[in-house]
């Protein structure tokens, strides 16, 4: 890992943080109706969810503007998220969080562009899905690439994985079941921005002379155990309500 990839990571959270100033002091107050609907938990307050989809709103008009298309953005999330998975592989952490971070943009971005061009679909939402899956084991393949030679780690990387998919299954079968889907813990936003704090810190630390393999693998610990959890609680939930 080089200087110049600890810096890029140490940038994230600055124009993260200056963005999401913005859309806070943006007046009125804008609310977006699936963080209303869904909620937000406590690893990721409601109120920054709204600020970051106001902020996913307006790439999506700008996008429209360039002459983007919902799906050509949803398969350039995709090949960002690759190249997270990548730079994870390769201890890239501070690239790494900045691939992972517009990737999620791009994933927010679709899905708006769609409903502003009145084209949503469920062919659509389905490829959408369907590529978040491919993202979310990218990265977590990447991470099982740079933890080779410690099954240990190994296997908590693959256990935040099998929790990740879990809520997503959980979720698509209330769906299938037409049941309004349990709220839990570590929904797709919340997983995506706890592994870019993690890049982020396993980037960083070294230039102040500490290993970022630790933050690394206790925000890998935090996922795995409360994605898994919360994947149970929402499948007994989800049992009793039908």
């Amino acid at each position: 890992m080089t200087a110049l990839d600890a810096w890029a990571g140490l940038a994230l959270p600055v124009v993260c943080g200056l963005l999401l100033l913005l859309a806070a002091l943006q007046r009125p107050y804008q609310r977006h109706a699936r963080v209303t609907r869904e909620g937000g938990t406590s690893f990721l307050g409601e109120r920054i969810m709204h600020w970051g989809y106001a902020w996913i709103d307006r790439l999506a008009r700008g996008a429209l503007r360039l002459g983007l298309g919902a799906t050509t953005v949803s398969w350039l999330s995709l090949l960002l998220g690759l190249a997270a998975g990548l730079g994870l592989a390769g201890g890239h952490f501070g690239v790494a969080a900045w691939m992972l971070t517009l990737s999620g943009l791009g994933d927010g971005m679709d899905g708006a562009m769609a409903r502003l061009q009145g084209s949503a679909s469920r062919r659509g939402a389905v490829l959408d899905s369907t590529l978040d899956r491919y993202v979310e084991f990218f990265c977590f393949a990447g991470l099982v690439c740079f933890f080779r030679g410690t099954a240990g780690l190994q296997l908590l990387t693959l256990a935040a994985l099998f929790g990740s998919f879990m809520i997503t299954y959980s979720t698509a079968k209330a769906e299938a079941l037409q049941v309004t889907p349990p709220r839990g813990w570590m929904k797709r936003a919340e997983r995506m921005v706890w592994l870019v704090g993690g890049s982020v810190l396993a980037a960083a630390l070294p230039l102040a002379g500490y290993s970022g393999r630790p933050a690394l693998v206790a925000v890998l610990a935090v996922i795995a155990l409360f994605a898994n959890l919360s994947a149970i609680i929402r499948l007994r939930a989800l049992g009793r309500s039908v």
